[in-house]
Parts: C-alpha cells; sequence; structure tokens
C-alpha cells in the first residue's frame, strides 16, 4: 500500500509517496532537519542548499562505510560457515572412524576371549594329564619273541619290550 506522507524541510514542504510507514519517514526527515540545522547554526554564512548538500556528502559517506562493512562481515561469515562444513565433515569421518575402531576393538577383545578360553582348556587338559596313572603293561606270552609294541594312551605313546624263554 502506498502512503502519502507531508514532511517539512528547511521551511519547504514536499509530499511523498512511500510504500513506508508514516511514523518512519517523519523520523526520517526530523534526522535530516536536524542536521542541516546543525551546519546552518555552526556557520550561519552557509545557505540551506549547501547544508544539504552537505548532508547528503555526508550521508553518502556513512552509507558507503556501511556497505563496506556489510561486505566484510558477510565475507567473514561466508568463510565460518565454510570452515563450520568443513568441521563437520571431518567431525563425520571421525565419527566414522571411531565406529571402525570400535568394531574392531570389540572384534580384538572377543579374539582374546577366545584366546584365554582356549588356553586354560589346554591347562586342563595338560593338568589332567600330569596326574593320570600310566596304563599297566600287558604280560607276553612265555613263548613269545622279544617285540616291541606301542600303546597310546592320552596322546602320548608308551613303549613296552617283552623277553622271551629260550
Amino acid at each position: 500500500m502506498i502512503n502519502r506522507v507531508k514532511v517539512v524541510l528547511c521551511g519547504r514542504e514536499y509530499v511523498l509517496q512511500t510504500e513506508d510507514a508514516p511514523s518512519y519517514v517523519y523520523q526520517l526527515a526530523k534526522n535530516l532537519e536536524k542536521r542541516i540545522s546543525d551546519i546552518t547554526e555552526e556557520n550561519p554564512r552557509v545557505s540551506a542548499h549547501s547544508a544539504v548538500m552537505m548532508v547528503a556528502l555526508s550521508t553518502m559517506d556513512e552509507l558507503t562505510k556501511a556497505n563496506n562493512s556489510v561486505e566484510v562481515i558477510r565475507s567473514q561469515v561466508k568463510e565460518y560457515v565454510d570452515e563450520a562444513g568443513k568441521a563437520r565433515l571431518e567431525r563425520d569421518a571421525a565419527l566414522r572412524e571411531i565406529d571402525v575402531l570400535k568394531a574392531k576393538i570389540e572384534q580384538l577383545e572377543n579374539l582374546n576371549k577366545l584366546k584365554s578360553l582356549k588356553d586354560s582348556i589346554g591347562e586342563e587338559q595338560q593338568g589332567k594329564k600330569k596326574h593320570s596313572a600310566p596304563a599297566p603293561a600287558e604280560e607276553p606270552a612265555a613263548d613269545a619273541p622279544a617285540e616291541e609294541s606301542a600303546a597310546e594312551e592320552s596322546g602320548e605313546t608308551q613303549l613296552t619290550f617283552t623277553a622271551s624263554e629260550q
């Protein structure tokens, strides 16, 4: 909606058409009138027209510096966003690596448990072998010649020699 706003600047009335709120336009006109009057009060020989030109030039300077500052800030924000994106990618990669390493740790822990279990079973079997009594040797027949026989018991080989009578 277009608003018609009437303002007075340097004693002259101006009718402005704007989409801005009338209160905003009145505040702009009030600030402009104050700046013009500050210049003319400081130096009475300066005309209102010259004061308006000085205010316009000063305002253009402020606007240019503000726009430059905005561009610097935009550039910095872009750099920060780029850095944040890179950091997010690095974080995601690190989290994936952590997951892989956790899986490897779990595998190694499982292998270690299996090895410990295997070692403990081996030790139990070793203990049983040491405490078991050797099997009795068979009596040879009286007329059998000397022979060598092997009997395997508990994983050990036992040799028995028998002599025959002549």
